[in-house]
C-alpha cells in the first residue's frame, strides 16, 4: 500500500511516469446463434459432459514452464507482490490480467495448514470447492440454484422452523409444504449453503423443513375440527393444542432466537443438532393424527370422531413410546394427551356404576370451585353431567377402549346393570353412599401417586396434570363482583360476572392464557424418566390405575346379590324360586291336586268330577239347560279331561266360570304353601309372609290367543289332539322389580313351556285311570277274549309307561335339578361356596337348569325327533283311552274296536322300541355324557352337596326305568 500511495502522491504533483488509461471492458464470451434444427437436450448433455471432462484433463496436466518451452520463451519469473506492484508502476508489459486495485488481493488459501488427508476435516471452502470440481451440479434448465451463507440461512430458518413463510421459503397451502423462494420464476430452486454441496444443504434443511411442515399441518387438522363432535375429541383437540403452544414455545427459545447469531464452523451442526428431539415429537404427533410427510393433503384419511377408538390409537402410541425408550419428553407429550383426552371418558365411566358420584357427598361442594393448574375447576360441571354430555354411552355391545383391563371389561356389563337394579331394591346401600368421598379415576405418572396408590388401592383426589397452584380458598365471586360494580349476582349466576369484565382481564387472576402452557410444563418436568419397579412397564401401571374401578365394580354386582339372598327382604330369591317350583312345575301337593280336580277327571262316569270339583260340577249341572245336557250326552267323551269344559260345544272354554274356578285353585292353594325348611325361622317370617300374601296377586291363569286361518285348527279339538288340548292355558307370575333380572320373561316362558307338558302328562296319567276304572267295573270285548287280553295287557303298559314317566319327570328332571340349585343358592348365602359373583351368574345358572329341565322332558327343540315320538306314544295311549270310552257308552261296537286295539298296539310298541333306541343315539352323541355322571355320583358321594342329573344325561335314567331289560330295545331284533 505505500508504494501505491508514492505514486499517486507524484501523480497528484504533475509527476508522469507514462500509466495508461486502463482498457475498457468488453464481453469475453459471445452466444453462438442457435441452429435450425430441433434441440436433442440427450446430445447435448453427453457433450457439454465431454467439454468439460477435457477441461479438467488439461487444466490438471498444465504447466507454465511447458508452454513457455513450446513457444521457445523463458518463463516468466515468479515475482512477489511488492516486485508486481512495483513492475506495474514502472513497466507497462503485463503479464496477467490488467487490473489496477487499491487493496489486497485476498489470498486464495488460508494460512492454516492442514495436517490430515480428509476433505471432510478441511475448512468448508476448501470441502466444498473439492466436492463441485470433482462432482459438479447437473446442468438442469427446468431449476433455478440459489446459494444462501450461514447467516442468511439461520435467519430465514427462525421463521420456517415455527411454521412461517420467511424470504427463502414460503408456505404452498396446495400441498401443504414449504418450498424453496428467491429463484427464477416457473422454475424449481435448489437451495445451497455456502462451503455444502447439494446433498449436504439438502440434508441439513430437512429437518428444519419437517418441523415447520408438521407444525403447520398439525395447526391446520386442529382448526378442521367441528363442533359437533364428542366431548373426547374436543378434549384432544384442546390437548394437542396446548402441545403446540409449547412446542412453539420451545423452538423460539432455541439457538435461532438470537438475533445476532454468531456464525462459526460449529453453528449450523450445533442448531440441527438441537432440533433432533423436537422433530421426534412432532413427527410422532403427526402420524397420530394421520398428517406425515409421506401424505398430500388429497390422501388424507378421515379422522376417527370414536372416542373408544382415539383413546385407543393415543394409547397405542405412548405403549409404542415406552417400549422403544423413546426421549422423556416425548413419553411425556403422549402422557399428557392421554391424560387429557381420556378424562371426561374416564369420568362418564365411573359415573356408569356410581364412582365418585355420591349425591350426599357432592352436594356440600358442588357449587364451589377449586383452583387447579388449569383455573377454577367447579366440580358441578364434571359432577352432574351425564355421559350422554360426554358423548360416552355404555351398553353391553360397546366397545371398550385398547387400554381398559380385561377384569374390568368383565365385570363392567355385571357392575352397570346391578346399579340400576340396586338403585330399585335399596336406594339407601352403602356402596352407592360412602362414607368417604371417593375421586375419579385419572391417570397417575409420577412415582409418588404411583406409590400412594400401590399402598392405599385408590386415588388421591388432584386438581389436574400437575399439583394445584394453591391450596388457599378462592375470594367470594359475589362479594368480589359487588364491591366491583355496585351490585351483585345471584349465587346461581356469579359465573356470568366474567361478561362484565374488560377485554383482557381475568377478573380475580385465577386464570390466564399461560396457565395450560405452564401446566404443560410442569407436568413435562415432574414426568420421571423410568416408571416405578412396583409398575415397570404401561400395562401393569394401566392395571393399577383402574383397580379402585374394578374393585367398585365387583362390589356393586356383590351387594345386590346379597340383597336377593337376604330372607329378611321381600325379594329374598329362595322363597320366590320355591313359588314358581311349586306352581308352575306343580311340585306342591295342595296346588296340583286342586289343578288336576278343576281340569281333569279319572272317574268311569262322565257326568261327575272327582275330588274337590265334585260340588262345582254338581252346581254347574243343576244350572244346565235341557239342550245343553242332550248336547252333553250325545257328544263323544274326551276322557282325562273335566266334563264341565266341554259341556259349551266350543274350545278351549271360557265364561266366568272357569275363570273363577282356577283363582280359587290358587287361592286355596296359599294355605298351606311352603317356602322350605327356612320359613321356620324368627328371621324369615317378615319376608316371608309378604311373599305369600302376594302370591295369589301375582300368579294367574291366562288363555293364549292361538292363530286362525292356519291350517292348525285340529289342535283346538280335545278329540283330535288329545295330550295338547290344554295348551292354551298358562300360568304367569308377575315378578317383582329388581328381581326380574334373574326371573326373565325368557325364563318365565320355559316355565310355562314346562308347565304345559305336565298339563299333557295329567291328562294321560286321568285318562290312563278313568280307563281303569272302566274295565274294572264293566267288562269289554266279553264276546272277544284274545281282543279282551290285549286290552289288559296294553293297558297294563300303558299305565305302567305314563307313571314311570310321571315319577322320572317329578323326581329326577325337576326335583333333581331344581333342588340341586336351591342348594348352590342357599350354599352361596351361607358362605360355603362363592360360584355365583353377581346376581347375572344366578340367572344363568337358572336358565341353565331350566334348560336341563327342558331336555330331561324331551322338548327342546334340538330333540324334536324324540320329542314327537314321545308325544305319539302319549297320543296313542289317550287314543285308547278314548275308545274305551266309546265302548262303555256304546258308541262302538266291540268288532269294530277289536280291529282298531289290534292297530293302536302295534303303533305303540313300534313308537316305544323306536323312542328307547333314539334315546340311546342321543346319549352315544354326548360322549361325556357318562363320563359326566360317573364324575358326578361320586362327587356326590364325597361331598354333602347335591349334584344335578343334567339335561340328556338324565335321560339314562328314564330308558333304565323303561327298559331296564333292555326288552323294548329288542322288540323288532
Amino acid at each position: 500500500m505505500s508504494l501505491f500511495g508514492d505514486a499517486w502522491n507524484q501523480h497528484e504533483h504533475g509527476i508522469d511516469f507514462g500509466l495508461g488509461t486502463l482498457p475498457h471492458i468488453t464481453p469475453q464470451f459471445f452466444i453462438p446463434r442457435m441452429v435450425d434444427k430441433p434441440q436433442d437436450p440427450i446430445v447435448y448433455a453427453i457433450e457439454r459432459e465431454k467439454a468439460t471432462t477435457l477441461g479438467k484433463r488439461d487444466a490438471r496436466d498444465f504447466d507454465p514452464r511447458d508452454v513457455a518451452r513450446a513457444r521457445n520463451v523463458s518463463a516468466p519469473p515468479l515475482l512477489s507482490p511488492e516486485v508486481l506492484w512495483a513492475k506495474s508502476v514502472t513497466s507497462g508489459d503485463q503479464h496477467s490480467d490488467k487490473v489496477v486495485s487499491w487493496d489486497v488481493l485476498r489470498q486464495s488459501h488460508p494460512d492454516r495448514s492442514y495436517n490430515t488427508p480428509f476433505l471432510t476435516e478441511q475448512s468448508s471452502d476448501v470441502s466444498a470447492s473439492a466436492q463441485y470440481h470433482m462432482r459438479p451440479l447437473p446442468f438442469d434448465l427446468r431449476a433455478s440454484v440459489v446459494y444462501v451463507n450461514e447467516l442468511e440461512l439461520l435467519e430465514s430458518l427462525r421463521m420456517t422452523v415455527l411454521g412461517t413463510s420467511s424470504f427463502l421459503h414460503t408456505w404452498d397451502p396446495v400441498s401443504e409444504t414449504f418450498v424453496s423462494f428467491g429463484g427464477a420464476e416457473n422454475l424449481l430452486n435448489k437451495l445451497i449453503i455456502s462451503g455444502k454441496d447439494e446433498t449436504m444443504s439438502s440434508s441439513l434443511l430437512k429437518r428444519f423443513l419437517d418441523i415447520g411442515t408438521l407444525m403447520r399441518r398439525l395447526e391446520a387438522f386442529l382448526k378442521c375440527r367441528r363442533k359437533e363432535e364428542s366431548a373426547t375429541v374436543h378434549a384432544f383437540s384442546h390437548a394437542l393444542s396446548v402441545v403446540l403452544v409449547y412446542l412453539r414455545d420451545q423452538l423460539s427459545r432455541g439457538p435461532l432466537s438470537n438475533f445476532c447469531i454468531p456464525v462459526s464452523s460449529k453453528t449450523l451442526s450445533g442448531t440441527w443438532l438441537y432440533y433432533g428431539d423436537f422433530e421426534e415429537i412432532v413427527v410422532s404427533l403427526a402420524s397420530l393424527c394421520q398428517r406425515g410427510l409421506g401424505l398430500s393433503p388429497s390422501q388424507y384419511p378421515r379422522f376417527t370422531m370414536k372416542p373408544v377408538v382415539l383413546l385407543s390409537r393415543i394409547y397405542k402410541y405412548l405403549d409404542t413410546h415406552f417400549r422403544k425408550s423413546s426421549s422423556r419428553i416425548l413419553v411425556a407429550v403422549f402422557a399428557y394427551l392421554l391424560t387429557m383426552s381420556s378424562k371426561n371418558y374416564l369420568q362418564a365411566l365411573c359415573r356408569s356404576v356410581a364412582y365418585a358420584d355420591s349425591n350426599s357427598q357432592w352436594g356440600a361442594t358442588s357449587r364451589q370451585p377449586q383452583r387447579t393448574a388449569i383455573g377454577p375447576l367447579y366440580i358441578e360441571d364434571f359432577d352432574q353431567a351425564s355421559p350422554e354430555d360426554d358423548g360416552v354411552l355404555f351398553t353391553e355391545d360397546d366397545e371398550l377402549p385398547s387400554f381398559i383391563p380385561r377384569d374390568l371389561v368383565e365385570v363392567l356389563p355385571a357392575a352397570q346393570k346391578s346399579l340400576k337394579f340396586l338403585t330399585a331394591a335399596k336406594p339407601g346401600h352403602p356402596v352407592l353412599n360412602p362414607p368417604v368421598r371417593r375421586p375419579f379415576i385419572t391417570w397417575v405418572w409420577s412415582t409418588k401417586d404411583i406409590e400412594d396408590l400401590w399402598r392405599t388401592g385408590s386415588h388421591v383426589e388432584a386438581g389436574g396434570v400437575a399439583p394445584t397452584i394453591s391450596h388457599h380458598n378462592p375470594p367470594d365471586l359475589a362479594s368480589a363482583d359487588a364491591n366491583l360494580h355496585g351490585y351483585s349476582y345471584q349465587s346461581d349466576l356469579v359465573g356470568f360476572r366474567v361478561f362484565d369484565l374488560e377485554p383482557g382481564s381475568n377478573g380475580d387472576n385465577t386464570f390466564n392464557e399461560h396457565s395450560m402452557h405452564a401446566a404443560l410444563e410442569s407436568f413435562i418436568l415432574s414426568f420421571p424418566p423410568v416408571l416405578p419397579s412396583i409398575t415397570p412397564n404401561l400395562s401393569l401401571l394401566t392395571s393399577l390405575v383402574f383397580s379402585p374401578l374394578i374393585l367398585h365394580a365387583a362390589c356393586l354386582s356383590s351387594a345386590l346379590l346379597s340383597i336377593f339372598l337376604d330372607q329378611n327382604s321381600f325379594l329374598y330369591l329362595h322363597d320366590h324360586l320355591v313359588l314358581l317350583r311349586s306352581h308352575m312345575l306343580l311340585t306342591s301337593p295342595s296346588f296340583k291336586s286342586r289343578l288336576t280336580s278343576a281340569l281333569f277327571s279319572d272317574t268311569d262316569d262322565r257326568e261327575v268330577v272327582a275330588g274337590g270339583g265334585k260340588s262345582f260340577a254338581l252346581s254347574r249341572q243343576r244350572s244346565r239347560s235341557a239342550a245343553g245336557v242332550a248336547r252333553h250326552v250325545t257328544s263323544r267323551w274326551a276322557v282325562g279331561l273335566a266334563p264341565f269344559l266341554t259341556e259349551r260345544g266350543t274350545w278351549p272354554p271360557g265364561g266366568a266360570d272357569l275363570s273363577f274356578f282356577l283363582r280359587t285353585v290358587i287361592v286355596d292353594s296359599q294355605d298351606t304353601c311352603s317356602f322350605g325348611p327356612d320359613d321356620s325361622q324368627q328371621e324369615h317370617e317378615l319376608g316371608s309372609r309378604r311373599i305369600a300374601e302376594e302370591a295369589e296377586v301375582r300368579l294367574g291363569f291366562a288363555i293364549r290367543d292361538l292363530a286362525s286361518d292356519t291350517g292348525r285348527e285340529r289342535w283346538l279339538n280335545p278329540l283330535y289332539s288329545l295330550t295338547r288340548a290344554l295348551d292354551f292355558l298358562y300360568l304367569d307370575y308377575k315378578v317383582p322389580h329388581p328381581l326380574d333380572v334373574i326371573i326373565t320373561p325368557d325364563t318365565t316362558s320355559k316355565y310355562q313351556r314346562i308347565f304345559a307338558f305336565l298339563l299333557r302328562v295329567i291328562r294321560v296319567e286321568s285318562a290312563i285311570r278313568a280307563a281303569f276304572r272302566m274295565t274294572h267295573q264293566n267288562v269289554l270285548f266279553s264276546t272277544l277274549n284274545q281282543s279282551r287280553k290285549l286290552l289288559t295287557h296294553f293297558r297294563f303298559v300303558a299305565h305302567s309307561f305314563v307313571t314311570t314317566l310321571s315319577a322320572y319327570i317329578f323326581d329326577v328332571a325337576i326335583g333333581g335339578n331344581f333342588d340341586a340349585f336351591l342348594a348352590r343358592v342357599a350354599a352361596c348365602r351361607l358362605g360355603t361356596s362363592s360360584e355365583f359373583t353377581d346376581v347375572f351368574s344366578v340367572a344363568e345358572a337358572h336358565s341353565a337348569v331350566l334348560n336341563d329341565i327342558l331336555g330331561a322332558c324331551l322338548i327342546r327343540s334340538a330333540q324334536q325327533e324324540a320329542g314327537d315320538l314321545l308325544s305319539g306314544s302319549l297320543e296313542l295311549i289317550l287314543e285308547l283311552c278314548v275308545m274305551i270310552g266309546d265302548l262303555n257308552d256304546g258308541r262302538l261296537q266291540e268288532y269294530q274296536a277289536s280291529s282298531a286295539l289290534d292297530t293302536l298296539f302295534a303303533a305303540f310298541r313300534n313308537k316305544m322300541s323306536t323312542m328307547i333306541k333314539v334315546l340311546d343315539v342321543l346319549l352315544e352323541k354326548d360322549l361325556k355324557a357318562s363320563q359326566r355322571q360317573e364324575l358326578l355320583l361320586a362327587l356326590q358321594e364325597q361331598s354333602d352337596v347335591r349334584h344335578a342329573p343334567g339335561g340328556v344325561e338324565a335321560l339314562r335314567h328314564l330308558i333304565l326305568r323303561l327298559d331296564i331289560n333292555e326288552w323294548w330295545k329288542n322288540l323288532n331284533s
